[in-house]
C-alpha cells in the first residue's frame, strides 16, 4: 500500500491465473482533485450508501488505480453514490482534513485509502454515525482496518522465480520496510526455495515510497550480484523494476496493478490486490448497520481479494511444466485452507 511520512500459455497454471490477497505503494500523479460520482451511475440507488474515497496518489498510480477502479465498479452497480478524491495530502493534518469534509457533508462511509489512522482516528471521535476505513494496527469502534495478504500471491510468485532463475539468486525491492512488504518478501524466499533449495534473496528496502529512479538503482545493483529475478513492492518499485529489467535476461514480478507492459517480455506477472470485496462489504455493512464496532476486513486468496495474475507475453524465461503442476497444486491447498502461507511481518532490514 502507498505509505505517507508517518510512518502466458493458454492452458493450466498461466491461463487460469493465481488468486491470491494483496495491498499496495506507489508514485503520486495526483493534484488533490475531487470527482463527484466518478464514474458512477448518475441516478444511483435509493439505498446507496454515500461513499467517499480518499487518495494519496492519482488514479493513475498502481496502487490507487485499484482503489480507484474498485470504487468505480461499486458505484457503477449502483451499491455505493461515490466522491473520489485524488492526490489527498499526505501529511496527517492534510488528510484529516480532507477526511473530515467528507464526513461534515454526510457521507456514511470514508474510506482513507491509505496509513491513515492517525489522521482519521481522531476524525472519527467527532463523527461517531459515520463509518471510516483505513489501514493501520488497531480497529476503534468507528474505524475499521483492511487486512493486506498479498505475501499469499508473493509465494506462489516465488515458486516460479525458483523454476526460472538461472543463477539461483533472486531479489526483492521494497518501498520500506513495512510489515505489508516484509511479508512479501518473506513469502517470496521461502516460495523460491521450495521449489529450488539453492536459492538466495537479496532484499532491499529503499526508504522511498515515490522514487521510482532510485529504486532502478537499488535493482540493477542487485542484478548486477547476480539477480535474474525480482519482485517489487510498491508502485515506484514496480516501475523502477520495469526500468532495470527492461532488455535484460531478468525476469520480473509486479505490484497490485497489472504493469507488465512496461517490460512485457521480462515481467513474468503481477501480485495484485484487489479492494473490491473489502469496499463492497464494508457498505453492506454500513447499510444494514453490522460495521460498528469497527473491524478487520480480510479477504485472501479463496475470497478473490489477491492473485497472482500471469503475463502471456513473457519470454525470457520459461516456467518448467513441474513447477506450474506444483504451484497449481499449492494454490489450491491455499483455496481449501490446508496450507497457509508463512505470515512473516517483521525481522531484519534487508541489504
Amino acid at each position: 500500500m502507498r505509505r505517507t511520512r508517518l510512518r502466458g500459455p493458454a492452458s493450466g497454471l498461466l491461463a487460469v491465473g493465481l488468486m491470491v490477497l494483496l495491498a499496495a505503494c506507489g508514485s503520486d500523479n495526483g493534484g488533490g482533485s475531487t470527482s463527484t460520482g466518478a464514474g458512477a451511475s448518475t441516478t444511483p440507488s435509493k439505498k446507496a450508501v454515500g461513499m467517499a474515497l480518499v487518495l494519496p496518489c492519482g488514479s493513475s498510480d498502481p496502487w490507487c488505480n485499484q482503489g480507484f477502479n474498485a470504487a468505480k465498479k461499486l458505484a457503477s452497480e449502483g451499491v455505493v453514490d461515490l466522491k473520489v478524491t485524488t492526490g489527498s495530502p499526505q501529511d496527517t493534518a492534510g488528510a484529516s482534513q480532507v477526511i473530515r469534509q467528507y464526513a461534515q457533508t454526510g457521507k456514511q462511509l470514508v474510506v482513507a485509502y491509505s496509513t491513515w489512522a492517525d489522521a482519521t482516528n481522531p476524525v472519527a471521535t467527532k463523527f461517531p454515525k459515520t463509518n471510516f476505513a483505513t489501514f493501520g494496527i488497531k480497529p476503534t469502534s468507528n474505524v475499521a482496518l483492511f487486512d493486506e495478504p498479498i505475501y499469499q500471491g508473493a509465494y506462489l510468485a516465488g515458486m516460479i522465480a525458483g523454476g526460472v532463475t538461472k543463477s539461483n539468486t533472486i531479489s526483492g525491492a521494497a518501498g520500506q520496510d513495512v510489515p505489508l512488504c516484509h511479508a512479501e518478501m518473506e513469502a517470496f524466499e521461502k516460495g523460491a526455495k521450495r521449489t529450488n533449495p539453492k536459492v538466495k534473496q537479496l532484499t532491499t528496502y529503499v526508504g522511498d515510497w515515490n522514487d521510482a529512479a532510485k529504486s532502478q538503482q537499488a535493482i540493477l545493483g542487485q542484478v548486477n550480484r547476480g539477480s535474474d529475478v525480482v519482485l517489487a513492492c510498491g508502485g515506484a518499485q514496480a516501475t523502477g523494476m520495469a526500468q532495470a529489467i527492461k532488455n535484460k535476461k531478468v525476469t520480473g514480478f509486479g505490484y497490485v496493478s497489472d504493469t507488465s507492459s512496461q517490460a512485457p517480455k521480462n515481467i513474468a506477472g503481477t501480485v495484485i490486490y484487489d479492494p473490491y470485496p473489502y469496499f463492497k462489504k464494508m457498505a453492506q455493512d454500513t447499510q444494514g448497520g453490522k460495521f460498528q464496532p469497527g473491524k478487520l476486513y480480510s479477504f485472501g486468496m479463496p475470497q478473490g481479494g489477491v492473485k497472482l495474475e500471469l503475463n502471456p507475453n513473457y519470454s525470457v524465461a520459461e516456467i518448467p511444466s513441474s513447477v506450474k503442476s506444483e504451484v497449481e497444486k499449492v494454490q489450491q491447498q491455499i483455496m481449501d485452507g490446508s496450507f497457509k502461507v508463512p505470515y512473516v511481518p517483521t525481522g531484519n532490514g534487508g541489504s
